[in-house]
């Protein structure tokens, strides 16, 4: 069984182009939402519940989706440990057992059949109590919007920025990461991450889960957010190592044409992954992974 959970919040709109790429292939999917509109921050956000439940009756013809409302902005938690627990107790509402994928509403899989595909492969019908594996994805980051594209992030031959979705078992810690081991893919996931309007960046940039931990002085908020105004379809090569928390993360910026994300999507190319199938099973052996580890435990 494939459960799919979204972090439904004030840009609950990008749900509009993420929950169709995931759909078909979800059997069960649940939104969580704050019920006081409020931020993992605590800063209350408008939210226009006409719209929102107006395109919900449309976007689920087969009935799929758990609007799951509680409260997820708790005073005395840093953003982060919000961030964390709404996702441990929308995985408890979906239940024990099956592939637990949490997808936020700005990512969109390039191929999510074939992903859950994939998954089944790994194991077909987890049940929870095997030795837990999280099973992580490609991001694409998009940066910012300039008038005839996207400003993205590059990452040339590099493994790109990856970041883990699927879990047998949903122990989260740190938004979707945990303790488990790693199994690394080579599906791609466009993340419209920055490449919003100045007023969403801003709020984003303040009441995000990072924002304990990247960015944590409005000062250095405030500076990346001006250098961020100024890129232009022109300018952005000359920018490198531009990651707000670990700079090499992001190490190039790249553009694609395109006035939607729906048309950066068809104009983009995804690169070759950079690993071989060979390296690729090394990089997902657990005994590979421990022998490694060990060795720069001794020779550290």
């Amino acid at each position: 069984m494939i459960k799919v959970g979204f972090c439904v919040s004030y840009d609950w709109e990008m749900l509009k182009r993420s929950l169709p790429r995931v759909y078909a292939h979800a059997d069960r999917i649940c939104f969580s939402l704050d019920k006081n509109r409020a931020s993992w921050n605590r800063q209350h956000y408008t939210f226009d519940e006409v719209a929102f439940a107006t395109w919900l009756a449309q976007a689920d013809p087969d009935k799929k989706v758990d609007l799951y409302e509680d409260d997820f902005s708790i005073d005395g938690l840093s953003p982060m440990q919000n961030d964390s627990r709404q996702r441990m107790l929308m995985a408890q509402r979906l239940g024990e057992g099956g592939w637990h994928v949490q997808v936020d509403s700005d990512e969109y899989f390039l191929d999510f059949g074939s992903f859950t595909r994939q998954l089944k492969k790994i194991n077909p019908n987890p049940t929870g109590r095997e030795k837990p594996i999280n099973v992580c994805v490609c991001w694409v980051p998009l940066i910012r919007r300039v008038p005839n594209g996207y400003i993205y992030v590059d990452f040339k031959d590099q493994v790109p920025e990856v970041v883990p979705v699927a879990t047998t078992l949903p122990q989260y810690e740190r938004a979707r990461h945990s303790g488990h081991f790693n199994i690394l893919t080579s599906h791609y996931v466009i993340h419209e991450t920055w490449a919003r309007s100045e007023d969403e960046l801003w709020f984003k940039m303040n009441n995000w889960g990072h924002v304990g931990d990247e960015l944590v002085e409005r000062n250095a908020r405030q500076s990346y957010y001006n250098l961020w105004k100024v890129l232009d379809e022109y300018n952005y090569q000359y920018l490198s190592n531009f990651h707000p928390a670990q700079a090499t993360v992001w190490p190039t910026l790249g553009f694609c044409p395109g006035k939607s994300v729906e048309e950066f999507m068809e104009n983009y190319k995804p690169p070759v992954f950079p690993l071989s199938p060979l390296r690729l099973a090394m990089r997902n052996n657990r005994n590979v992974a421990r022998i490694k580890a060990l060795y720069s435990k001794l020779f550290s």
